[in-house]
């Protein structure tokens, strides 16, 4: 099977399709070659979203960014928001949901850069859809705007597309493309494509000398690593009838604890089975006979491992060996049907979805996060299918929102003290705010107004300039008509004259100051009374909206009162849609797990027979050469067991994987 692999975007979107899974072979983390370039946000709203997404909340993520759409709050990111959301649908599989986004952005309106990404992100939805003509429709539509950080991206699925249409020369044509032009890491992944496109299409020895470079790669990269193991496999595998020297050679190079070291240990020794060299077929059958035996390669090793010693006439460790396999099936298959009782009790998923933070969704299932039950042991195996995968996740999200559901269940009387205790305050409130006292208020402040606006007509009237002293000026008049009578108690005191010209000097001069800035000070009442008519309007406005409010406060608490009612039913009604589907997707995991299961039951069925037969045969065989010699018609008895008969092959050779 050809392998996808995912590239990064400088932009949010290029980096959530990137991230997402891509195939059913090996995904590698790629690099973004302009990750260091800044990214200008410049909606508060969408920068929060992109944070909670990068923090790897991205159920956070996409019910703030669906918020802030609905808020009209992304003027200047919509179209990026509507990528980044429409990623995350398809990252959870909804296709249908992300294609609608996706094709929303293929307004006029939008520039081509926005054209580009989407009609990518389309043919990407149709090819995991198996709609493989529109993906080519689609993907032949973007053009040369594409963010050049998804070129490679882009490449890739066309390859892939042509290789699930069997179009394998064409696909290796675009895979030469980018074994010479992409990233070096990126490269591997294409070179091993290509071999398999190159074998595909008839090219058997270029597949060869390609499969044989990734097989000779060097990297400290872990994926990378184990696509070069699986490259020797394949090759190994490939050369197994053919060449088994060669063969020998690939299989060796590859990983003793890696991922596909069983079936290299098994190939190991049908290899050496093929030269007729049954004891060095006999070690690697030894080793991966000791490994964890829930692998099929290790159960078919102990039958091999017999089979290898009744070919050596080793009868006694051959029969040892085939009792060593039946005790071992016998007891795997009782392990399958306690394993199959628990999957159908449901244990193996509670214990499953233990292991889990439920605090968000996420894309991916946390495989080191298995459960440590004997019901677990066969679930490494299982998901190894990519089908497994996407169901057991989608019953982790579904999980999640069943939480999240409840947890907004919970909080609804929350809702109903809150309204209770606002209900209250109001009525608390309303006997204070009586219509009466407030306008009694009202009429005061306009009295105190009229007054003050009629004193300010008088003295324009008559010229009163005196009345708009100030306080300081006030008290200097009224010490001066103080000093005034003192000195007409003084009139036969002989400096009086003196005292009168200085009081006459001191009095003018303050009613000169008054006089002369009498424009000013009339100016100013008057712009306090103006100022006052405002906040007077203001609080008849603000006295309006009050009554106004207070009429209609009961009819919004009611209404209130209606939304929890009704956001309470709709809460209930998702948990029902949410319950059926978690049973739904238990029931579609259970059929999956009984069908693997199955598989795995019917291949221990057939090495529990053919290791019972493989025994019986040597059982007959030795008591056949047990039995005493009986003279035939010449009187000669004949050698012993030369009548025994031939030991059969009881093991077939497994089919040889082709990559």
């Amino acid at each position: 099977m050809p392998i996808m692999f995912p590239r990064l975007g400088t932009t949010a979107s290029a980096l959530l399709l990137g991230a997402a899974l891509l195939g059913a072979g090996l995904l590698l983390p790629a690099q973004s070659r302009a990750a260091d370039q800044p990214h200008v946000v410049r909606d508060l709203y969408y920068g929060e979203a992109l944070y909670q997404f990068f923090q790897q909340n991205y159920y956070t993520a996409a019910v703030h960014l669906l918020t802030a759409r609905e808020r009209e709050l992304l003027r200047h990111h919509d179209a990026e928001a509507q990528l980044l959301l429409g990623g995350i649908y398809l990252s959870y599989g909804l296709h249908d949901d992300a294609e609608r986004l996706f094709t929303v952005l293929l307004d006029e309106k939008n520039s081509p850069q926005v054209h580009d990404r989407a009609w990518f992100y389309l043919g990407k939805i149709r090819y995991y859809k198996g709609l493989y003509k529109e993906a080519d429709a689609a993907l032949a539509r973007v053009g040369e705007h594409l963010d050049p950080a998804l070129d490679e991206e882009l490449q890739t699925l066309k390859a892939n597309l042509l290789m699930a249409q069997e179009k394998y020369p064409e696909a290796a044509q675009t895979l030469i493309k980018l074994t010479e032009d992409g990233d070096e890491g990126q490269a591997w992944f294409a070179r091993y494509n290509l071999g398999v496109a190159l074998i595909s299409a008839g090219r058997v020895d270029g597949g060869l000398r390609v499969l044989d470079r990734v097989g000779r790669l060097r990297s400290d990269d872990e994926y990378l690593k184990a696509l070069r193991d699986r490259a020797n496999l394949a090759l190994g595998y490939r050369l197994l009838k053919q060449d088994p020297n060669r063969a020998r050679d690939y299989l060796r190079r590859v990983r003793l604890n890696g991922p596909f070291s069983n079936k290299a240990l098994l190939g190991m020794g049908w290899v050496a089975l093929e030269q007729q060299q049954y004891r060095q077929a006999l070690l690697p059958w030894e080793e991966l006979s000791r490994r964890d035996r829930v692998d099929v390669a290790v159960f078919e090793s102990l039958l091999a491992k017999g089979y290898a010693q009744e070919l050596l006439q080793a009868y006694p460790q051959a029969m040892a060996s085939y009792r060593e396999a039946i005790d071992t099936y016998q007891r795997e298959l009782a392990a399958l049907d306690a394993t199959r009782v628990a999957v159908g009790q449901g244990r193996l998923w509670d214990d499953l979805l233990k292991q889990v933070d439920g605090s968000e969704m996420g894309w991916f299932w946390e495989a080191e996060l298995l459960p440590d039950t004997p019901e677990a042991r066969y679930l490494p195996t299982l998901m190894a299918g990519h089908g497994f995968h996407e169901a057991i996740k989608n019953l982790r999200d579904l999980n999640f929102l069943r939480a999240r559901l409840a947890r907004w269940e919970g909080d609804m009387p929350v809702y109903d003290l809150m309204l209770a205790e606002r209900r209250q305050t109001y009525e608390d409130q309303l006997d204070r705010l009586t219509p009466d006292e407030t306008l009694a208020r009202i009429e005061d402040i306009r009295a105190s107004r009229d007054r003050y606006a009629a004193e300010l007509q008088r003295i324009d009237e008559d010229h009163d300039a005196l009345a708009l002293a100030t306080e300081d000026e006030r008290k200097q008049l009224e010490r001066l008509q103080r000093i005034e009578d003192r000195l007409w108690r003084l009139r036969e005191h002989r400096r009086i004259a003196r005292y009168r010209e200085q009081y006459r000097f001191f009095k003018g001069l303050l009613e000169y100051d008054i006089r002369t800035t009498y424009a000013a000070r009339r100016w100013k009442v008057q712009k306090a009374l103006r100022s006052l008519d405002r906040e007077f309007e203001a609080t008849l406005a603000r006295q309006d909206a009050l009554q106004q409010a207070r009429a209609q406060a009961p009819a919004g608490f009611e209404g209130f009162d209606q939304r929890i009612q009704a956001l309470r039913g709709r809460i209930d009604a998702l948990r029902q849609q949410v319950d059926a589907a978690f049973d739904e997707q238990q029931r579609l995991l259970q059929v999956q797990v009984d069908e693997a299961l199955d598989r795995l039951r019917d291949n221990l069925v057939d090495y529990l027979d053919r290791a019972r037969f493989s025994l019986a045969h040597l059982q007959d065989l030795a008591a056949y050469q047990s039995r005493p010699a009986v003279p035939d018609e010449s009187g000669e008895a004949p050698p012993a067991g030369s009548d025994a008969p031939a030991a059969a092959p009881t093991t077939d050779t497994p089919p040889r994987e082709v990559p």
